[in-house]
């Protein structure tokens, strides 16, 4: 606390001529804004008073919900508490903020703690891909608990938001829609046409497939996900999208609003539920991430970027593979598609 804010403090609880701190209701919101998450949580556990001080709409809530998330996802991004009036946010706006935060809190922890290990426990979907060229890497046991999936979601994320346009607009991919069916067989689409001339695509295409330093965080994460076991010393397990960004703040540093969109907490939970809610869709992306994983990510990277891990020894970089394109437009199309749809039609909450 501020000198100003222990002195208030010591004031109204002098005023109070009380030594019970529960009834200090002008001192404990002060206290709670300097609290951790997990204390938070301890707090509200602790009387109804301060369960009720903790929620919406109680302006202390605000601060609660905001502290659970970026404890829990520092790397990601929510809404921020914004204003039209020039003396800072109403009582109003702090109240809609709070109950923004919890809900976005309850419905990514829903998702994550709750749906996932119910969907990932069912074994018939999970054996049914064996019989996939490129989905069986799945029945590793080092994917059991189906972690992986979160981490899936985020690289499709950056893969959409900051990837090359290209993946969105060439080969008929703007007026082409959404079809989990294009990444598991040669079709008429996206990427499947652009390879399918004889001639091959001109090099003023394929410079328009590459992706860029902070877009190819995408691609690392993808490989590190097939990888698995480079973090398995961490327990409980960190989403690799976690330990990637950890190692590498200064793809942070590039802060933008593609940026802030790729890591929409908000966005990954729409996803990542899709996902789950549309085995097909789920399916599909397993073969991406193999298609083009198996091939080399390398191939993909526009330069020889030394911060990230695969490029470190990369024999090819900047020559992807034809057959890596498809999977590439499909992963960017799927993004697209989900942002597209509302919570309702992607959490079903």
């Amino acid at each position: 606390l501020t000198q100003d804010e222990k002195t208030e403090a010591t004031y109204h609880m002098g005023e109070t001529n009380d030594k019970d701190i529960h009834s200090c209701s002008c001192v404990i919101p002060i206290i709670f804004q300097y609290l951790p998450a997990k204390d938070l949580l301890c707090a509200q556990r602790t009387c109804k008073e301060w369960q009720a001080e903790l929620t919406p709409p109680s302006p202390a809530a605000t601060w609660l919900y905001q502290s659970i998330v970026a404890s829990r996802w520092p790397w990601a991004k929510v809404p921020c508490l914004t204003s039209n009036d020039d003396n800072g946010a109403t009582y109003a706006e702090a109240i809609t903020y709070a109950e923004i935060m919890k809900e976005i809190y309850i419905k990514s922890q829903c998702v994550q703690e709750s749906l996932l290990p119910t969907v990932w426990s069912d074994n018939d979907f999970r054996q049914s891909c064996k019989y996939g060229k490129y989905s069986r890497w799945v029945l590793a046991k080092q994917f059991d608990d189906g972690a992986f999936l979160i981490d899936l979601a985020w690289a499709v994320r950056i893969l959409y938001c900051l990837g090359p346009q290209a993946y969105l607009t060439l080969d008929g991919a703007d007026i082409s829609a959404y079809d989990p069916a294009f990444s598991m067989c040669a079709s008429y689409s996206p990427g499947w046409r652009l390879i399918s001339n004889r001639n091959g695509y001109s090099a003023m295409v394929q410079q328009q497939l590459l992706l860029g330093k902070d877009s190819y965080a995408s691609l690392e994460i993808l490989d590190q996900v097939m990888a698995q076991g480079k973090y398995a010393q961490y327990k409980p397990r960190k989403p690799l999208t976690a330990h990637i960004l950890e190692q590498q703040p200064e793809i942070q540093l590039s802060k933008n609003e593609n940026w802030s969109r790729a890591m929409d907490l908000e966005e990954h939970t729409k996803l990542l539920s899709f996902l789950l809610r549309h085995p097909e869709s789920r399916r599909a992306l397993l073969w991406d991430v193999d298609g083009v994983v198996c091939r080399g990510v390398t191939s993909l990277a526009k330069e020889r970027y030394e911060c990230w891990d695969t490029l470190t020894e990369a024999c090819s970089v900047g020559e992807p593979l034809s057959r890596q394109i498809p999977h590439m437009f499909n992963m960017a199309k799927l993004g697209q598609h989900v942002e597209a749809l509302s919570w309702d039609e992607c959490c079903g909450f």
